[in-house]
C-alpha cells in the first residue's frame, strides 16, 4: 500500500461511530501485521541465531533425536520460566511446548482525523519491538540454563562437565576479553566435537579488542577489527555485539545480591546451576552497574539445527473497537512460539572477571 492510501485509509478510521469508518479500521488494522512481522524479523536477532520453524495447519512442533542421544534436551515452559532439561533414552523424537505471547497499542482518534499516520507507524514498530523483546528474553531463558548446567549421564552415558571456560586468577590474560580466552573455549569445544563459528560479546568486550596490540594478535587481523570497528571476525569466528551482556546488560549472569535482571547466583552458595560465581557483578534495580564483576560471552556452533523455534501462529493485528468509548483506537494481537536447544553440546560460554579490588 502506497504512502497516499494509507493516509486515506488511516483517515478513514476517525469514523468508528460509522459501518464505514469501522470497515476502514479493520482493514487498517489487517494492513498492520505484514510491517509489523517485517520490523519483528529485523529486530529479533534469536531469529538469527535459532532455527525459526512456521507450523502449518495440524502440524505439531516435534524434533526427531539424534541416533546417539548424548545431550539432553532443554525445553523453555513458557515465558517467565527458564529451560527445563529433559531426556528420554528411548526416545526418537521430542515435543516443543507452545505458549503465548500478546502485543497491542493505541493512540488518539484526534491523530486519523488529522491524517497522522506517523504515530500508527510508531505504533507498528512499538508493537514489533515488543514481540522481539518477548523473543529475546525467551531465547536467554533457553540458551543461558543449557550453557550453565553439568550432564551427569543421565545413569548410563559418561558425565560431562558444563561448557564453562575462564582464564585463572592472575593470567595476564585474565580480566578482560583475550585471544587466550577465545583460544580455550575453541579447544574445549574441539574435544566435544564441535566448532565455534559464531561468539556473542558485550559492548566492554568489543572495547578490548580495540585496544589490543600487535603481541595480542597478528597486524592483518588487528587492521581488519580496527577497520571493521571491533566487529568482523577472529579465526573464522564470526562476531556479534550483544548489548544485553555485560556489566550493565540485562541477561548477564550476575551476583546473588544483585537487584537487576533475571539471571543471579542463588543465595546459598552463589552458584547459576553449575556456574560458581567468583566475584558477582552487582547492578542496582536502576540497572546502574555497583560493582563490575564476571561477565559472560557465549560460543555457538552454527553448522546444525540446535536451537529451534517453532511458531504455531504469527502475530496478526486485529482492530480493537473496544477502544472507541476513550476515543482511541489501535489493534492487538499474540504470538504462539516456543524455543528448545536440541543439543546443548553447539553451545559454550566464557566468564571475563572484571573485579577489581577497592583502592587498586
Amino acid at each position: 500500500m502506497n504512502k497516499s492510501k494509507k493516509m486515506k485509509l488511516f483517515q478513514a478510521t476517525a469514523a468508528l461511530h460509522t459501518s464505514a469508518g469501522q470497515k476502514a479500521y479493520r482493514a487498517f488494522a489487517a494492513s498492520s501485521t505484514q510491517p509489523i512481522l517485517k520490523k519483528v524479523e529485523e529486530l529479533s536477532y534469536m531469529r538469527q541465531l535459532f532455527t525459526v520453524e512456521r507450523l502449518g495447519p495440524g502440524q505439531q512442533p516435534t524434533y526427531p533425536l539424534p541416533d546417539e542421544f548424548e545431550s539432553p534436551v532443554w525445553i523453555l515452559p513458557g515465558m517467565g520460566y527458564i529451560a527445563q532439561d529433559y531426556i528420554e533414552l528411548l526416545a526418537e523424537e521430542v515435543s516443543i511446548r507452545t505458549f503465548t505471547v500478546q502485543a497491542a497499542k493505541d493512540w488518539l482518534l484526534k491523530y486519523a482525523r488529522e491524517g497522522r499516520v506517523d504515530v500508527a507507524v510508531r505504533a507498528q514498530q512499538a508493537v514489533a519491538k515488543a514481540l522481539a523483546d518477548y523473543e529475546e528474553e525467551a531465547g536467554w531463558r533457553t540458551i543461558i540454563p543449557a550453557a550453565t548446567s553439568t550432564f551427569d549421564g543421565a545413569g548410563v552415558l559418561p558425565p560431562r562437565p558444563a561448557p564453562i571456560y575462564e582464564m585463572p586468577a592472575g593470567d595476564p590474560a585474565a580480566g578482560y576479553f583475550s585471544k587466550e580466552l577465545v583460544n580455550r573455549m575453541i579447544v574445549g569445544m574441539k574435544r566435544l566435537g564441535r566448532k565455534i563459528n559464531e561468539l556473542w560479546l558485550s559492548p566492554e568486550d568489543l572495547a578490548d579488542i580495540r585496544e589490543w596490540t600487535d603481541t595480542d594478535v597478528d597486524p592483518a587481523t588487528r587492521n581488519r577489527i580496527f577497520q571493521a570497528a571491533g566487529l568482523g571476525d577472529i579465526w573464522g569466528i564470526q562476531l556479534r555485539e550483544i548489548e544485553a551482556l555485560g556489566v550493565r546488560g540485562q541477561y548477564n549472569i550476575n551476583d546473588k545480591d544483585s537487584e537487576f535482571g533475571p539471571f543471579k547466583g542463588n543465595q546459598a552458595q552463589n552458584k547459576y546451576n553449575d556456574y560458581a560465581i567468583t566475584h558477582g557483578n552487582l547492578v542496582d534495580s536502576n540497572g546502574n552497574l555497583t560493582v563490575a564483576g564476571e561477565t559472560q560471552i557465549y560460543g555457538f556452533d552454527r553448522s546444525d539445527m540446535s536451537l529451534v523455534m517453532p511458531i504455531k501462529q504469527e502475530y496478526v493485528a486485529h482492530e480493537d473497537m473496544s477502544l472507541l468509548r476513550k476515543q482511541k483506537a489501535g489493534f492487538f494481537g499474540w504470538q504462539e512460539f516456543g524455543m528448545a536447544c536440541l543439543d546443548a553440546r553447539f553451545i559454550c560460554v566464557g566468564i571475563i572477571d572484571r573485579y577489581t579490588p577497592s583502592g587498586n
